[in-house]
């Protein structure tokens, strides 16, 4: 693939992409082990954005021959985090309205979340729990990937 063809949007939707599908398979995996009433679990699923970031930004710079930009790896991170959390966002709607509305019941008796918390605003806090961090995890990621002799290893 040449370079010129690569953009950092087409790399940040793609790994946002990955990273919401895992974050759904991670909560799917939580509620057939019965853990999904221990909120505090879900945040583990951060280690995938993490990794989704990390890796983006690396290919994203090994695709373009070392040449990346400190603000097109921000915006990777932050893409990234807003295409994964809306994913999971969606996702967390549908299962709530179809499959399981006690879920938000234990959401509101989290302390982690207001008692008020409706189906709109836990889809809104979502996608801000998910779109800022991304784009922190993308500054501290950029202090590595920002110069030429620093990359990921070609195998992770």
């Amino acid at each position: 693939m040449a370079s010129e063809n690569i953009s950092y949007q087409k790399v940040s939707i793609k790994y946002g992409i990955f990273v919401g599908l895992a974050h759904i398979v991670y909560f799917l995996l939580m509620r057939v082990l019965g853990l999904q009433h221990i909120v505090e679990l879900s945040f583990l699923s951060g280690i995938f954005l993490v990794i989704g970031i990390c890796v983006a930004i690396a290919n994203f710079k090994r695709a373009r021959n070392g040449d990346i930009n400190y603000f097109q790896g921000l915006a990777i991170g932050a893409t990234t985090g807003v295409v994964s959390s809306t994913i999971l966002g969606l996702f967390l709607v549908a299962y709530i309205s179809m499959a399981d509305a006690s879920y938000l019941s234990n959401l509101q008796a989290s302390s982690l979340f207001p008692e008020s918390l409706s189906i709109l605003a836990l889809f809104v806090l979502t996608i801000i729990y998910g779109s800022w961090p991304g784009f922190w995890l993308a500054f501290i990621a950029m202090q590595w990937f920002k110069t030429a002799d620093h990359t990921m290893p070609e195998r992770i």
